[in-house]
């Protein structure tokens, strides 16, 4: 039985994380899609403007002046960092490669649009999931893959037709929201698959011995589109950001809210929110539309 509940269940007395604006960072002309931290723990960060920047560790949180490593004529909707390099999806079809040597190169790969890069694999508007590297094509879903997850030897990819294909199990197919699912995820301390989408739904999937997905629990998480979910290096906390310009913070054990954090009151991000990583100090690293990237610090006790 699905449960759905408004905006989470509400906080316990021990759930109210305080934000901190610790850092802005500010480089990119134009929107920020993707956040990346690579092995060093230096951040990766891919903009509308088509460039590509790190920002070198410093002091537990990130210089502030970044680097363009890489600059296409198209936007960068993803970027994914890996032993040998990094990977970032580019708005014409491209695969960008940039070498740890900093030599780069852009590889047609998905007419109309690359969404998905990760080192096995990349996926896009033309609903195909290419093998990397090589680009061969391992599977076609319908719909545009706007995200994907490999857990347990299965692939599971998210469509703009609001699906979640599991291409290890015969392609069993779950219709899992009203509109794109955006994020895909393991659920921290349990064996359960975690999605949000287009509809501003966060929802919690039992993953069956055949591959399909039973609906555990749903909730009414933002306002607008939910993008991205990202786990607390501790485990105890999944913060989530959308298109309503807010961040959420919810406890995993519980999914209580912990807190909200939007502007003015916290002085966060002026428009929507697309990307979000935490590093292993317990700092989360936020971008959106407004160009900026935000390092918000909390107390988690």
């Amino acid at each position: 039985m699905s449960l759905h509940t408004p905006y989470g269940p509400k906080a316990g007395e021990n759930a109210a994380p305080k934000p901190r604006l610790l850092q802005t960072l500010e480089g990119h002309q134009g929107a920020v899609y993707d956040l990346e931290l690579n092995a060093e723990g230096d951040l990766l960060s891919a903009g509308g403007d088509g460039l590509l920047v790190q920002w070198a560790k410093a002091d537990g949180l990130w210089e502030a002046r970044g680097k363009a490593v890489a600059k296409a004529a198209a936007p960068l909707f993803a970027a994914c960092s890996h032993g040998n390099g990094v990977l970032a999806g580019t708005g014409d079809g491209g695969v960008l490669s940039v070498s740890k040597e900093g030599q780069w190169e852009i590889t047609p790969a998905h007419p109309g649009g690359t969404y998905v890069v990760t080192p096995a694999g990349t996926g896009g508007a033309d609903g195909r999931w290419l093998t990397w590297p090589g680009g061969q094509e391992f599977a076609k879903v319908q719909g545009r893959i706007r995200c994907s997850l490999v857990h347990d030897q299965n692939v599971f990819l998210g469509t703009s037709e609001g699906a979640i294909h599991n291409l290890s199990s015969g392609g069993a197919s779950t219709v899992a929201h009203e509109g794109a699912v955006r994020a895909l995820m393991v659920w921290p301390g349990k064996s359960a698959l975690a999605s949000v989408g287009a509809d501003g739904r966060l929802r919690i999937w039992k993953m069956e011995t055949g591959g399909e997905l039973t609906a555990v629990l749903s909730v009414d998480a933002h306002k607008g589109a939910v993008y991205r979910m990202a786990v607390s290096p501790d485990q105890r906390w999944v913060a989530t950001c959308s298109r309503d310009k807010s961040i959420a913070l919810w406890q995993a054990d519980s999914l209580a809210l912990g807190v909200r954090i939007a502007s003015p009151h916290w002085q966060g991000h002026t428009r929507s929110i697309n990307a979000m990583v935490w590093n292993e100090n317990g700092a989360l690293a936020t971008a959106g539309d407004d160009g900026r990237i935000l390092i918000w610090g909390f107390d988690l006790e």
